[in-house]
């Protein structure tokens, strides 16, 4: 079953890749959208993982039937999401135009005009990494702190074999193609304080594992482990905080949501806890909304968890 697994996983990232980069515009999401459903009434553990998940979502109701269609929902999305990091060499600032619209640009110009800096402050939330793709390929010089997807060869709880350990280094080649620079959150913040002292956008994930320092903030009704570094970063520098939002529309299409900006971050921890607080409430107001947008990353904490990794929510 491991061998089929991993072959399959292979084929995606070689034969299939190549037949989605041949295929005309919209096309190939609309195979994802096919592929999404077609697994979607399959049994399998992502949807499972999905579905139990969606208990975590204040507004869901607790009915098998209801989690189970939000679950196959986030797995058309999923799919979706999956399939762009194939296309992410291919991507143009045309092409990317004609997929994502951006709404709120005038508060990112606003927030740059002030000459400190922006951060885009978002979640594992809908196509988040389409946000490098979107405000890079707009003209804009963007820094993202991220995690390589190499590190999951060490700290997924599963064992994988070799293809599939293989395909995660291109999965993290194909995010280098994006127009953004990358800082190793698993390094020094140099490049990122650089970044925004030169009057740059950083994008920031705040609700991603790591970092030494973390709090424990409302959110989804309970309460979850946020990490503080970049709210430190933002009082420290001074820069403007836009929580933002990639949202996947039903034909596949995604908008960029920049909303307002936070109210200056102190430069303390307090502050950074505040601060930090105010990004996880509007985060929560997202996945309540669509619910969906969240699932395949709650089920995925869900699972580290499981394999020992630091839990998500506190209780």
């Amino acid at each position: 079953m491991r061998m089929l697994r991993d072959a399959l996983v292979w084929g995606y990232w070689h034969p299939f890749k190549h037949l989605v980069w041949a295929l005309p515009g919209g096309a190939a999401h609309g195979l994802a959208r096919a592929l999404g459903r077609a697994l979607g009434r399959v049994p399998n553990a992502r949807l499972a993982g999905m579905a139990e998940a969606a208990r975590l979502v204040p507004g869901v109701p607790d009915d098998p039937a209801v989690r189970l269609a939000l679950a196959r929902k986030a797995l058309v999305e999923f799919c979706q999401t999956d399939l762009e990091v194939l296309l992410f060499p291919r991507l143009t600032p045309a092409r990317t135009a004609a997929l994502v619209t951006i709404e709120g640009r005038e508060r990112l110009d606003a927030a740059l005009g002030a000459g400190r800096g922006a951060m885009l402050a978002f979640g594992h939330y809908g196509a988040n990494q389409m946000v490098m793709a979107a405000i890079g390929h707009a003209g804009y010089r963007m820094w993202q702190l991220s995690a390589p997807a190499t590190a999951l060869n060490e700290k997924l709880p599963e064992a994988r074999g070799r293809l599939v350990r293989r395909t995660r280094e291109l999965r993290w080649a194909h995010e280098q193609t994006l127009p953004v620079s990358h800082v190793n959150i698993f390094g020094g913040l140099k490049e990122a304080f650089a970044c925004l002292r030169g009057g740059h956008v950083l994008g920031v994930a705040v609700d991603g594992g790591g970092g030494e320092r973390r709090a424990a903030v409302p959110f989804l009704g309970r309460r979850a482990f946020f990490p503080l570094g970049p709210m430190l970063l933002a009082g420290k520098t001074g820069c403007a905080v836009l929580p933002c939002f990639m949202e996947r529309a039903a034909d596949g299409r995604l908008r960029l949501r920049i909303e307002e900006p936070l109210p200056p971050v102190a430069p303390d921890s307090d502050g950074a806890t505040e601060a930090t607080a105010l990004v996880a409430e509007r985060l929560s107001r997202a996945v309540v909304a669509n619910p969906s947008h969240y699932l395949y990353f709650l089920a995925f904490r869900q699972l580290m968890a499981r394999g020992g990794h630091e839990a998500f929510f506190a209780d």
